[in-house]
């Protein structure tokens, strides 16, 4: 019997992508209509977003694990959570969490790593982008980190925000990620982050040449692989 997955939703558009694309995979490994158990909990975004504005990731950690008692409780044996940059929170989540979790940055890392890539450009919210979880978790795997300039991290944060966490979707702003991720890839960069689950709404490999790693996607395997590995 495979593992009940616990999702812990911090902003719905990545959250909805993440949970399609296991129950896609699912089907695909499973059989028609199959896929694991799953329970998703969500505070809103305007909940979050207090603690997020001022850096307060200890904020941030609370209803983390708020979310992860509910789902622990539901039944769920680990927990992810689609938001990257909720991630910086994470010190503060993992040793008080009821269930372990997989880190979104931990799976992308293993990927890149996998593919013989070195040097990384990452793509999210500000926070995410000037914060420390994928250099950190990326410099334990030999791999550089560059992010964009400061006012192509406002213009990529204003448009996550006011945009992709919204569901608005724009060929105007698919063109901004596009042209940032060639930018990368001039650079030096073998590979580029989608860094906010949310940018693989509106950016995918056909619109670029630099590869793109998805983090929504590349989770949401790496929860589907947990949920049936026989411990």
């Amino acid at each position: 019997m495979s593992k009940h997955i616990g999702i812990v939703s911090v902003n719905y558009e990545g959250t909805a992508l993440c949970y399609r694309s296991i129950c896609e995979e699912g089907a695909a490994i499973l059989g028609e209509y199959q896929h694991p158990q799953m329970t998703i909990h969500s505070f809103p975004l305007a909940d979050y977003w207090p603690f997020i504005s001022k850096l307060d990731w200890e904020g941030v950690a609370g209803l983390m694990l708020e979310s992860a008692e509910k789902v622990a409780r539901a039944g769920a044996d680990f927990a992810i959570s689609p938001c990257n940059s909720a991630h910086e929170a994470f010190e503060f989540v993992r040793s008080r969490s009821p269930i372990p979790w997989l880190h979104i940055a931990e799976v992308v890392g293993d990927a890149a790593a996998s593919r013989g890539l070195s040097t990384l450009g990452v793509l999210g919210s500000r926070f995410l982008m000037e914060g420390n979880v994928y250099r950190d978790v990326l410099s334990e795997r030999g791999i550089e980190t560059v992010i964009p300039n400061a006012n192509e991290r406002e213009k990529i944060n204003t448009l996550i925000l006011d945009e992709l966490v919204k569901g608005i979707l724009r060929d105007s702003t698919r063109e901004v990620f596009r042209e940032i991720s060639s930018q990368m890839a001039d650079r030096g960069c073998d590979g580029v982050v989608m860094g906010c689950t949310e940018i693989p709404l509106i950016l995918s490999q056909e619109d670029v040449e630099v590869p793109l790693l998805d983090s929504t996607r590349l989770l949401a395997k790496a929860a589907l692989a947990e949920a049936l590995r026989e411990d």
